[in-house]
């Protein structure tokens, strides 16, 4: 169905073409800065930053798909995907997942892909890839898309070639037959319960700090969403990880965050507990749950899953773009205070 177009990897010279779709696609709103510059794609284009794969119509960039390195999770993020409206319903999007996906099982530091779906159908066009894929969590309004928070649902599958064994908490924070557990199953039989290691948050981009008498936060900045994920925090005991994370909300350094992610390794009940207990005068947690993350830390040869948590200071309430009822039984599925 996508016949009569060129479907390839992306080379520099396909620089302007991405730009130009994602523009058009996005109405000028495209939330990841670096792709509305040439100079910018074609750097990540030329230095295998980014593997994109692009379907021209002639000359014309007319969709684009991409996947970019994450060596903290031995893993490849799927993401980039747009596809002019006259161009919908064609199959493109699907061919390009597909040599996406090829591209990265083929690498051997690929260990498992991830990404966000922004709607059901391109959940379901991600979900009739192989391997299947489990979705897990949400990102609770982390991008404003054209002025708008927009929270995406996250998905993740295995590498086939690879399969790598993951160790669960011997006491499991989710509950049994919930529809996260469902989804989990997916990935198949490789898991153990097991000792996790005694870090509690995942590591993570440590871009800039913020301390205080309660810690030190390390953090990565997302400036045009006013986001920030937390790469790690160095704390005594779970009421001072929530001080001082609460400290850096309350921060103006490097501006006011209006969105913050945590990633805790699931065995750590007492910070989760902590982070999303309300306290008194407070109607909900510092954060709230918003996903599991199996497989997501790894650490001497091994996989441990996580959990993610955010908070979201902005009045707007995100747009869950028909994702209510998949993101309300995600947390339905945790036996932690969800926040």
């Amino acid at each position: 169905m996508s016949a009569g177009l060129e479907i390839r990897p992306a080379v520099p010279g396909d620089a302007e073409g991405i730009v130009a779709l994602y523009d058009h696609v996005y109405h000028g709103s495209y939330p990841v800065p670096e792709c509305a510059d040439p100079t910018a794609v074609r750097a990540l284009v030329s230095g295998g930053e980014r593997l994109w794969v692009v379907a021209l119509d002639r000359d014309r960039v007319v969709a684009a798909n991409a996947v970019r390195p994450d060596p903290a999770r031995e893993g490849y993020e799927v993401g980039g995907g747009a596809v002019l409206p006259e161009y919908r319903g064609r199959a493109v999007f699907s061919t390009l997942l597909d040599l996406s996906l090829r591209a990265a099982f083929e690498r051997t530091d690929c260990a498992l892909v991830h990404g966000h779906a922004r709607s059901e159908q391109a959940l379901r066009i991600i979900q009739r890839s192989e391997p299947p894929w489990a979705w897990t969590g949400s990102d609770g309004g982390m991008h404003p898309v054209a002025g708008e928070r927009e929270e995406h649902v996250f998905g993740l599958a295995f590498n086939p070639r690879r399969r790598p064994a993951r160790i669960v908490p011997l006491r499991s924070v989710l509950r049994a037959g919930s529809a996260l557990e469902r989804e989990l199953a997916v990935l198949g039989p490789a898991r153990r319960t097991g000792d996790y290691p005694p870090r509690v948050f995942v590591e993570g981009p440590r871009e800039l700090s913020f301390e205080t008498d309660s810690g030190r936060v390390a953090f990565a900045v997302l400036e045009s969403s006013r986001a920030a994920v937390v790469g790690g925090v160095d704390a005594e005991a779970p009421a001072d990880v929530r001080r001082v994370l609460g400290q850096l909300l309350d921060s103006a350094a490097p501006f006011k965050f209006e969105h913050l992610t945590v990633q805790v390794l699931a065995d750590k009940r007492a910070v989760l507990a902590a982070l999303c207990r309300a306290e008194p005068g407070q109607p909900q947690g510092l954060f709230s749950v918003r996903g599991y993350l199996p497989g997501w830390h790894r650490q001497d040869g091994a996989r441990f899953d996580c959990v993610s948590l955010t908070v979201c200071t902005d009045a707007q309430i995100p747009r869950r773009l028909g994702f209510d009822q998949r993101i309300s039984a995600i947390r339905r599925s945790f036996e932690l205070p969800v926040g």
